[in-house]
């Protein structure tokens, strides 16, 4: 009796999940309906092509289509005879008609062994998650739009493969020009000064070591090909699949500028300098650096705050954020102020005020006396004020002004007003108090 054949061929056409099948040259010899289905494609499209040769890359993508990462995981099935999953990528797809569809997608290569032990194909298994990368987009858009007031770049790195995926800023910063650097972080690491580029490595290695490890922090010289040095100051957190499979993703800020006024103020303290001078340099000095870290808090919490789904949880971290960037306003107006020691009350408020409504269609008119107020009493007030406008902000009440007011009282205090709309005074804990209406006064 003879055995039957089996009709390999006529299995992957009916298997009911999108499948590619490539060989180890990287071109496709096979697809599921379902994949040619996914991707508007027909098999005389694409079999007997490259991978990269049948999905283009988009020419008006502007950089955003990863071609490269997806031929580095390729590559590591291959080297590594493992499986890969890969983080979401843009893959555009062309259209019969002309153009590309957006799409966005977390491919999985697995690897097919043969009789000998060696690999003779790699099975594609391709999500697509456009529709939930595209709801997501909003929320990215505020955060690249903090990062960016922040001077933060944002970057993700991926020990396994060295896939390096990172904003446009990082490029910068590195001296590359877009899409110069290329996909992996080689290129990069080969511009960090060689006296730190041993200690960054140290912390990726005890990072995959240790399975507790959660944060980060990469201090490090940038050494361009010009010899001009930057120094940066890098804050991460680690991701783990549920193989254990570790991911980076974090910012950088470019401290080069405060590494100099550094210098600067050691060469003054060396030199013995105006002792009042260097008091208000150095007073200078750790507002600005104050203001820095605070700012970087303030991202570390919204890239927290992208994963929470609670709403409550999330306008907690809202508030958070709102109260932190209230104390980092006084630090800014110090630092920028000639004097160091005191802020203008008035200015500040009224800056302060324009910070927090933002591009909200409300009107504050800030009614303040001329006074100087010491950084310990300046913080509180401020506090104050973002608690006092974001519970009158609340009230959907545009055609009435808000009014901030801040007036000598006797015996040195001074008393501030917000007073606004109806609406309820939010009290210290964050929670909402019915039994406190506006509009309410404070003694500071």
């Amino acid at each position: 009796m003879s055995t039957p054949t089996t009709n390999f061929a006529a299995i992957l056409r009916g298997m009911p999940q999108p499948y590619l099948v490539l060989d180890t040259d990287l071109t496709i010899v096979g697809a599921s309906d379902a994949y040619l289905a996914l991707t508007d494609r027909t098999r005389q499209d694409i079999v007997g092509q490259s991978i990269l040769v049948a999905f283009p890359e988009n020419p008006d993508g502007q950089g955003m289509v990863e071609q490269g990462p997806l031929e580095v995981s390729l590559r590591h099935v291959l080297r590594t005879g493992e499986p890969h999953e890969m983080a979401v990528i843009q893959y555009d797809i062309p259209q019969a008609d002309g153009g590309f569809a957006q799409k966005f997608w977390t491919p999985v290569h697995t690897p097919v062994v043969g009789d000998d032990g060696k690999i003779e194909y790699i099975i594609q298994n391709p999500m697509d998650v456009t529709e939930s990368v595209l709801q997501a987009k909003e929320a990215d858009a505020r955060l690249r739009v903090a990062l960016h007031a922040a001077d933060l770049a944002s970057w993700e790195y991926e020990p396994e493969t060295d896939l390096w995926r990172r904003s446009q800023s990082v490029d910068t910063l590195f001296g590359f020009e877009p899409g110069e650097g290329g996909p992996v972080a080689a290129p990069f690491f080969a511009r960090m000064h060689p006296d730190d580029l041993p200690s960054a490595k140290q912390v990726v290695t005890e990072v995959m070591a240790c399975p507790d490890t959660t944060t980060m922090r990469f201090d490090y010289r940038i050494l361009l090909p010009t010899g001009e040095v930057r120094y940066v100051s890098s804050k991460g957190e680690v991701l783990r699949t549920s193989t254990g499979k570790v991911r980076m993703i974090g910012v950088l800020m470019d401290v080069t500028a405060e590494r100099l006024r550094e210098a600067e103020l050691s060469k003054a303290l060396a030199a013995q300098a105006d002792l009042v001078e260097q008091k208000d340099l150095l007073l200078a000095e750790v507002n600005h650096r104050v203001k820095n870290s605070l700012q970087l808090v303030v991202s570390t919490l919204r890239l927290q705050a992208r994963k929470l789904q609670d709403p409550a949880t999330k306008e907690a971290f809202d508030q958070a954020i709102s109260r932190v960037r209230a104390i980092i306003s006084v630090h800014e107006r110090l630092y920028r102020s000639s004097n160091s020691l005191s802020v203008d009350m008035a200015d500040h408020l009224t800056k302060l005020c324009l910070d927090l409504v933002g591009d909200a269609s409300r009107t504050v008119i800030v009614d303040a006396d001329a006074l100087e107020l010491p950084t310990e009493r300046a913080i509180p007030i401020s506090v104050v004020v973002n608690e006092l406008l974001a519970g009158a902000l609340r009230v959907q009440d545009e055609e009435k002004p808000i009014v901030v007011s801040l007036k000598t009282v006797a015996d040195g205090q001074v008393e501030l007003t917000v007073a606004g709309p109806e609406t309820l005074l939010p009290p210290a804990d964050g929670g909402v108090d019915s039994s406190l209406p506006w509009p309410r006064g404070l003694g500071a």
